[in-house]
């Protein structure tokens, strides 16, 4: 939190930033969220703008999240991961990709992600309420408002390539898409996919307009650097090919982040805000994440003290790639994981502040070399290739665009295996079926029944559960 409101400080240096902390943990949300206290109380100066900010980045951090689940069940749903020995019928149903209507972890998710957009809605409503007397005061609610729409957008993508058929803009199982502040009684109906997109688009046009002209780039908070890197993703996932590359391409360009070569791209797990990080989310030993806790807990620990589990099959596919350093992420020594492993990305027994890794450079160039295709697209994932250890392709190594379609999967899985992209990518490629042996219809998690319970059949829910 201190480091947020250095942050604001620095973009507003005729601010004076008034060192009130509101709680001793970001993931306590509930002391001042902008769902608890009155908009009366919260909106009342510059500096409570400040604090609600600092709130929302806050919701963002819990275990639900951006603390361990949402990415890491990304992988355990997929052929990177297996389940924990703990036995929860819950934690297995991700593990066999079977994730039922009750499932309780998708349960707190969809919950977990509403809550950040419900935050994010209180702060619009509350700020638009707001008079600005002064240049200052008006560049502060830009940036704020620029700030949360940009979040409000992130997370109802997430919850879109989640719940949603996000691979086919067609299709009318989108989300509900929440721009308002609600009401209890209050019922959102799911938008079609290519609306759900076009909310998304739009929160994240009008960010990078507000944000135009903040020049920082501190990987801890959003800037028009992250906000193009979303966009980047976003258009990936919506075929908007053209778009992708665009945007990708700005964040290259930005000058601002470095691929890390060979030699030193494992330290983007020993430290926080590498050259290679656009976004990531901050963690202390007072506000600790979840990912060591899920991925690693302890050296010589049993796998029935580890949540995600690196498959076997994970260490066949970099035994198949040889000269890959990623393969050093990974541990498969241990006898109680056996045939199994275990990630080694978040380390950290005793400080447990491991980042929530959210947007890296390499993915940008991954997204741009997908998206420009075969003849213009390989460069970029040479360039990957080669600061992991691999020899670069040449044209002849991809004569047909099926090849190059499988040689990006591949450098996606594995660059990004244990960051959550694993499921998502299966699922926008058409590749749940033929990898994984499940329905196509498995291709997105179901909505949690206590969700249609709530909603009285509002809320419909996807084919196949």
């Amino acid at each position: 939190m201190e480091r947020l409101l250095k942050y604001i400080s620095m973009v507003f240096p005729a601010l004076i930033i008034t060192a009130l902390f509101f709680c001793t943990g970001c993931n306590k949300l509930n002391q001042v969220s902008p769902n608890a206290v009155p908009q009366s109380v919260l909106f009342k100066d510059t500096n409570s703008v400040k604090e609600t900010l600092v709130g929302l980045y806050s919701t963002l951090e819990p275990e639900t999240y951006y603390g361990a689940y949402y990415p890491m069940f990304a992988d355990l749903n997929s052929d990177n991961g297996v389940a924990g020995g703990y036995n929860n019928t819950s934690l297995n149903e991700f593990g066999y990709y079977s994730v039922t209507t009750t499932n309780i972890f998708t349960q707190n998710m969809w919950v977990g992600l509403y809550h950040v957009i419900a935050t994010a809605n209180d702060i619009l409503a509350g700020i638009a309420g707001m008079s600005a007397p002064d240049s200052s005061t008006q560049q502060l609610l830009a940036t704020v408002k620029g700030q949360t729409l940009a979040i409000r957008a992130m997370v109802h993508f997430d919850l879109l390539r989640a719940f949603g058929y996000h691979w086919d803009t067609t299709s009318v199982y989108g989300i509900p898409v929440v721009t308002t502040v609600q009401k209890a009684s209050d019922v959102v109906a799911r938008s079609t996919v290519a609306d759900s997109y076009k909310a998304i688009v739009g929160d994240l046009q009008a960010a990078a307009i507000l944000l135009s002209g903040i020049a920082d780039r501190n990987a801890n908070y959003i800037n028009p650097a992250v906000v193009n890197a979303l966009l980047a993703r976003v258009y990936l996932y919506k075929k908007d090919y053209t778009n992708a590359v665009n945007y990708a391409s700005l964040v290259i360009n930005d000058g601002a982040y470095t691929l890390m070569d060979q030699n030193g791209f494992q330290s983007i797990y020993k430290q926080k805000l590498s050259p290679e990080s656009i976004f990531e989310l901050a963690y202390n030993q007072q506000d600790q994440s979840f990912y060591n806790a899920t991925t690693y807990a302890r050296p010589g620990a049993a796998s029935t003290e580890v949540l995600f589990i690196a498959s076997q099959g994970l260490q066949a596919f970099f035994q198949s790639r040889p000269g890959d350093l990623r393969i050093n992420l990974l541990d498969y020594s241990s006898s109680n994981f056996l045939p199994n492993g275990r990630t080694l990305k978040y380390r950290g027994e005793i400080t447990r502040d491991n980042p929530a890794y959210i947007l890296r450079i390499a993915e940008m160039y991954l997204i741009r070399g997908e998206a420009a295709g075969r003849l213009n697209g390989l460069a970029d994932l040479n360039l990957v290739r080669t600061s992991r250890g691999l020899a670069a392709l040449a044209p002849t190594d991809v004569p047909d665009d099926p090849t190059y379609a499988q040689y990006v999967s591949d450098e996606n899985r594995a660059e990004f295996n244990f960051e959550g992209h694993r499921y998502f990518d299966l699922a926008r490629t058409g590749q749940i079926n033929a990898v994984l042996g499940v329905p196509a219809t498995n291709s997105v998690y179901p909505i949690p029944q206590a969700e249609l319970t709530a909603t009285h059949g509002v809320v419909i829910q996807n084919p196949g559960y």
